[in-house]
């Protein structure tokens, strides 16, 4: 049976009535993998209510391995329980790669345009280890001293660690690659519009760990802020905390999920559509016990210019920012958030 404009509208209307509600939506995205065109239609509707209404949303089905997220966790977790003196021979320096000592950062919103209504002064209470696309000690990038494109720092004591991680970050490269025809047609344009743009992505892979908080209760572990990425895939745990600024303004818990993984659009996404893909405001509050994140910040290739898209510029309008370079925005967006010396590699 083919698929009608108002079958697809009646599957997006309970999308919108569940962001009416104040809950993030659920999507399937099973048949949109397995190849189906019309699963490919319906995503796309449902994309673009989402991201021009909420920018949240979790996907199930989406074919990775649940065993690996599970086990990718259980690193992470082992991870943080390295001693600090250990975690500190690996700490983020100029290439923001490595371990993220506990109140380094005051994340916030970077666009201007979202940072004045959600400013954040705190410094947000919670551990990270950054790695970026791993890179060998002869790739050009790396020979070239660029900002952030150096080798990851790999801890030598938990010999599981890397191969686990590798694995896992592919498993959501690949996932996120193949999502983003739902997302080209969602703004009106070929399907295969973005294949250029992501021929080698980037990606920035936090893995964090927030303790249950003995601070006052205005600390946050992560302040209000938008993320830097394109888009962002988040496996959920079993330990709530990430809350979602609603358009109402009220924040809305992120439920736990097994086999659910968050996506939601970062700045540069937001720019890239000209606004129409909102970035929204999202924070992690302290959770009731040990709660770990293996956050996965899916970007371009470094040189993609956000440029407006021809849909998302209305006839005779104008574009409300100007074209940013994807590597020349990361930096910034990164510089600004953490406090760490840029002195040291």
């Amino acid at each position: 049976m083919a698929v009608t404009s108002e079958s697809l509208i009646s599957v997006t209307e309970k999308v919108m009535r569940c962001i009416a509600d104040e809950e993030i939506p659920i999507v399937d995205v099973g048949d949109y993998l397995n190849g189906d065109i019309k699963a490919r239609e319906q995503l796309a509707v449902d994309l673009r209510a989402i991201q021009e209404s909420l920018g949240f949303f979790v996907i199930v089905n989406h074919g990775v391995s649940q065993d690996l997220i599970d086990s990718s966790f259980e690193q992470v977790a082992r991870l943080f329980a390295l001693p600090l003196k250990t975690k500190m021979k690996y700490q983020v320096g100029y290439h923001h790669i490595g371990y993220i000592p506990d109140r380094a950062s005051s994340v916030r919103p970077h666009d201007v345009k979202i940072s004045e209504s959600h400013k954040n002064h705190k410094k947000d209470v919670n551990e990270g280890w950054a790695f970026m696309r791993d890179r060998l000690p002869d790739d050009p990038k790396v020979l070239a001293n660029i900002r952030h494109r150096s080798t990851n720092k790999w801890p030598d004591e938990l010999p599981d660690f890397r191969p686990i991680l590798l694995e896992y970050q592919e498993s959501m490269t690949q996932l996120a690659l193949r999502m983003l025809p739902a997302y080209a047609c969602a703004l009106e344009m070929p399907a295969d519009y973005f294949d250029d743009k992501f021929t080698l992505p980037e990606f920035y892979n936090r893995c964090s760990w927030y303790p249950p908080s003995v601070l006052e209760t205005n600390y946050l572990s992560v302040g209000p802020h938008a993320d830097h990425s394109s888009m962002t895939y988040l496996p959920l745990m079993d330990v709530p905390g990430l809350e979602v600024m609603a358009p109402s303004g009220k924040w809305m818990e992120v439920a736990p999920l097994r086999g659910g993984i968050v996506v939601n659009t970062g700045e540069f996404m937001n720019r890239w559509t000209n606004g129409r893909f909102i970035a929204t405001p999202h924070r992690v509050v302290p959770p009731k016990k040990d709660r770990y994140a293996l956050t996965f910040f899916f970007n371009t290739n470094d040189e993609t210019i956000a440029d407006p898209l021809p849909t998302c510029v209305s006839p005779g309008g104008q574009p409300k920012y100007d074209p940013v370079v994807f590597h020349d925005y990361q930096v910034s967006y990164l510089d600004g958030n953490y406090n760490y010396s840029k002195d040291s590699n």
